[in-house]
């Protein structure tokens, strides 16, 4: 492989990494606001299964 090729590479493959960390920072700061109003609930997977169904 031609070394531009490997640099184009690397560059998008970085850029791909920072993208989803930037989805993952907005993930989280979803969470912890969700969290901070209460509309965090905490319970088995078989309380999550149930709470599904009801929906």
């Amino acid at each position: 492989m031609p070394i531009e090729q490997e640099i184009l590479l690397d560059i998008l493959q970085k850029r791909l990494q920072e993208r989803r960390r930037t989805n993952l920072c907005q993930e989280v700061s979803e969470i912890k606001q969700e969290f901070a109003a209460g509309n965090v609930k905490f319970g088995s997977v078989d309380q999550f299964l149930a709470e599904l169904d009801r929906l």
